[in-house]
């Protein structure tokens, strides 16, 4: 939804996000209309009318208001509004809507009730925004005050890795997908110095103490929950490499029912992300799920930085050297994971593939002994089947795909038609065996680099 799709759309907008940068361009909406914007952070009922009748106050220059006349409720807050907007067009953003509602549980039904009555003659927009995901989908649930009368909703979503690389212009290709590790956040990419390196940049912001991202992914959760030990251990759990449901229970020492609520709850809030293979008929009843950090900087975080601070090396050695003795060994196997990522984003996107993919995912067998990297799927039976990897590619790579593509084929659904199989190699490095080499320049196998997958 663009500016304009703001200005003229009536009613109320839902906006959902988790620190995805959607404060920061409501903020600058809200300016460039005249709108009024608020953000609710959490306090008491009283502190947050205060605090928005002052916004008001300031927005209107009301002599009024100025002189200390202040709105005593939410109805005659709404309703000063109402008459405001009877004549000119008025923006208001509720940000961090959750806050608002904890706080005063009767404004949802004081919302509906203006909505109802009062808003329809007038040209009031109203935008009610929040990071809490779950908080703003149980807006809209048949129980609530506000269900049915969403005419809008906009999920700020992160930058995928094209864009990501934007902010770094002069580094190599391979250092562009590198600086997945920062996420796709606004937040956290504008923190990139694009003059200094790859290295200089990870030492600053998450190896010093005093970077802005050393211990974000540390207390992300802090804000919404009372208590997230279990959570945070999921999510490391995950980081280091336990995908499976029975693998994360065991390095929790959990039982399963124990973690099914706090796995249901990161999958709400995208922090986890679950996985099936492309091929599954029934994906909610797989039993070959496998879970993803979904934020690359957390996956980063925890699986390299969480070690450092616990361990209290952090402490007694320099970032440089942090950097050179624990990650930078350790960095090229890590980047498998990401480049696969990376690789089926872009699959989905990307003009430069024989058709054009209806489903992107990946293949593993029942006893995950055979996977594939890639698996698109086009409307008219074509499939491309892809390896991904960070280094070099040579015959054994594109053989075992060529393998591993017959029982992928196998495991598809009866009635599922094949016309043709294409295939594709993915290389962080572009280098490839000359076998490998002329059969992408013969046609017969698709062959993209780093190179391929930056360019915008």
């Amino acid at each position: 939804m663009g500016d304009s799709d703001l200005r003229t759309s009536a009613g109320k907008c839902f906006g959902s996000s988790r620190r995805a940068g959607k404060s920061w361009v409501l903020t600058r909406f809200s300016q460039s209309v005249s709108g009024i914007y608020y953000q609710a952070t959490n306090r008491t009922e009283t502190e947050q009318l205060a605090a928005l009748s002052r916004i008001i106050r300031t927005h209107f220059e009301d002599a009024a208001l100025l002189r200390g006349v202040a709105l005593p409720d939410w109805e005659s807050l709404f309703q000063y509004l109402t008459d405001r907007a009877a004549g000119a067009p008025l923006l208001l953003v509720l940000d961090e809507f959750p806050y608002l509602a904890a706080a005063a549980p009767a404004l949802p039904s004081i919302i509906q009730a203006a909505w109802d009555h009062d808003w329809p003659g007038t040209r009031l927009k109203l935008v009610l925004s929040g990071s809490h995901i779950t908080a703003m989908q149980r807006l809209e649930h048949a129980d609530q005050p506000l269900y049915g009368r969403r005419t809008g909703r906009l999920v700020f979503s992160p930058f995928t890795h094209e864009y990501t690389g934007g902010f770094v212009p002069a580094y190599s290709a391979r250092d562009q997908l590198i600086v997945s590790i920062f996420g796709g956040l606004p937040g956290h990419l504008a923190l990139l110095d694009p003059q200094q390196g790859l290295a200089a940049n990870v030492m600053r912001q998450m190896l010093t103490p005093s970077g802005r991202l050393f211990d974000e992914a540390q207390h992300m959760l802090d804000a919404f929950l009372g208590d997230a030990d279990i959570h945070y251990s999921i999510i490391q759990a995950i980081a280091n490499g336990d995908h499976t449901w029975s693998k994360i229970t065991s390095r929790l020492g959990k039982r399963s029912g124990s973690i099914s609520r706090p796995m249901r709850w990161l999958e709400e809030m995208q922090v986890v992300s679950r996985m099936v293979p492309i091929t599954e008929a029934s994906p909610q009843r797989s039993k070959r799920t496998l879970y993803r950090i979904t934020d690359p900087y957390v996956a980063f975080w925890h699986r390299f930085v969480a070690s450092l601070i616990a361990t209290g090396e952090v402490s007694v050695q320099t970032p440089e050297q942090l950097w050179h003795a624990r990650i930078t060994p350790r960095l090229d196997d890590y980047m498998g994971a990401p480049f696969e990522d990376i690789c089926r984003s872009w699959t989905g996107r990307t003009a430069r593939l024989p058709f054009r993919p209806s489903r992107v995912g990946a293949w593993w067998d029942a006893n995950s002994q055979n996977a594939i990297d890639v698996v698109a799927m086009g409307l008219d039976g074509d499939i491309l089947v892809g390896e991904c990897k960070w280094g070099s590619v040579d015959d054994a790579d594109l053989d075992l795909l060529r393998m591993r593509a017959t029982r992928l084929v196998a495991d598809l659904p009866s009635g599922e038609p094949v016309r043709r199989v294409h295939y594709a190699l993915f290389s962080g490095t572009g280098i490839w065996s000359s076998d490998v080499a002329a059969a992408i320049a013969a046609g017969d196998v698709l062959g993209f680099s780093s190179a391929d997958l930056t360019v915008r």
